[in-house]
């Protein structure tokens, strides 16, 4: 309450009080004033973490950031999303109850003059135009080094965390400080990815059926898993290879028209004498994504290289076999005992006509064909045994990446810039 409405001041001067009467209060006036005032107090925005990021698209980032949103939110740190890109599911991608809470975060608004500005993003989309008390960026990277100016845009952040040693490594080799890199893990809801749900209904699957989960792209390596694919398996044999795909960034390709030229002209094989290749194109809301697992007998993706491939936890924590590529950040949570690693055949150049513009003169992993044919075979051929590493997997999962694991230290390190 301001000074001069303090009730002592009527004690020390009541005559004073009274002959100003009519100046003070003719009709109440600065009683509304002193309501006005602690309304506006109670109104005003209070410290806490403007949240900036992917939250409503569908990529591999709004996978991640929605959840620690709701997270850090639920642990009672005040919170101001500011969605990049789509500002609603309108796709509803989102479980609802989520869909609601995040869309009231938005309408929060925060103090940030003692706050923190959190980005999840790329560093070329880093706002520095905005500050609080700290500045963090949250971002990652696949290949063996970062684009071109990233590192003078890291160096404008009091902490990057990253979800890896892999990223901790390229980053720090790229010239950005090693003292503002922080590993922080991402996590997976291990209560909605689990064994035992009903599988989704594929039409065209067989008795063991591969799936792989990416986005369109060459550093994923769909060239590397169609080659072992269809050299290691015939079409009497009972098994599938299902790609679920989907095309952030060339929207309008014909995927099917791709992969018959792939097929017919690439490996020079007729469609009608290969295994089947079933294609599962565009985005699937969450909630449905476990069945999609639960369809799989296997999960593989030969990437070339990856952040930390959210994919791979997700599988792992459904209890599905996975087949990785022994490189980059997946080998934070992956190894021989609870998945089965693709040997590379080198770390090689991206080629200078890459799809994605920002590889070209980077290094990636070069995954082994041939490998990659003795490792699905194996697993095809020792269901039981494969079954056995994943279950060591979904133990890991629950230990160290459950969502129940990981948020708490998110909210210790936000805890620990706001205090």
């Amino acid at each position: 309450m301001p000074e001069c409405f303090r009730d002592e001041s009527v004690s020390r001067a009541p005559v004073k009080l009274a002959e100003n009467a009519t100046e003070l209060n003719p009709s109440g006036k600065s009683t509304r004033a002193v309501q006005a005032r602690k309304k506006a107090n109670l109104n005003r925005p209070k410290t806490g973490v403007l949240f900036q990021g992917f939250i409503f698209d569908g990529s591999g980032y709004a996978e991640e950031t929605w959840v620690e949103a709701l997270g850090l939110h639920a642990a009672g740190i005040n919170l101001q999303i500011q969605p990049l890109g789509r500002t609603k599911d309108d796709r509803k991608l989102l479980p609802a109850d989520a869909r609601a809470r995040l869309t009231l975060l938005t309408n929060n608004q925060v103090d940030l003059s003692g706050g923190v500005f959190y980005m999840c993003t790329p560093p070329d989309m880093f706002d520095v135009t905005l500050s609080g008390k700290y500045r963090v960026g949250r971002t990652m990277f696949e290949t063996d080094r970062i684009p071109d100016g990233w590192t003078e845009l890291c160096q404008t952040m009091d902490e990057i965390w990253v979800p890896c040693q892999f990223n901790v490594q390229t980053f720090s080799g790229a010239g950005v400080d090693l003292k503002r890199l922080k590993v922080v893990h991402p996590g997976v809801d291990t209560n909605l990815f689990r064994p035992g749900v009903q599988p989704m209904e594929i039409p065209q699957t067989r008795g063991f059926n591969f799936l792989s989960v990416f986005d369109w792209h060459l550093r994923k390596g769909y060239d590397i898993l169609l080659r072992a694919y269809f050299e290691e398996f015939r079409r009497d044999e009972d098994v599938s290879l299902v790609l679920k795909t989907y095309q952030i960034n060339d929207p309008a390709s014909d995927l099917q028209a791709r992969l018959a030229y792939f097929i017919e002209r690439t490996m020079k094989l007729r469609l009608e004498d290969v295994p089947p290749l079933i294609l599962v194109n565009g985005f699937i809301p969450q909630a449905s994504m476990p069945n999609l697992y639960a369809a799989a007998s296997a999960f593989v993706l030969p990437s070339r290289g990856e952040g930390y491939g959210r994919p791979f936890m997700e599988a792992l924590s459904c209890g599905v076999p996975v087949i990785a590529t022994k490189w980059s950040g997946q080998l934070e949570f992956l190894d021989e005992a609870n998945s089965d690693l693709v040997e590379l055949e080198g770390i090689r150049e991206a080629p200078w006509d890459v799809d994605m513009e920002y590889y070209s003169g980077h290094r990636w992993a070069e995954p082994s064909v041939d490998d990659l044919r003795a490792k699905m075979r194996w697993v095809f051929g020792h269901a039981r045994d494969a079954k056995e590493k994943a279950a060591l997997g979904r133990k890991n999962m629950l230990e160290r990446f459950s969502w129940d694991a990981v948020i708490p230290k998110w909210v210790a390190e936000f805890r620990r810039l706001l205090d």
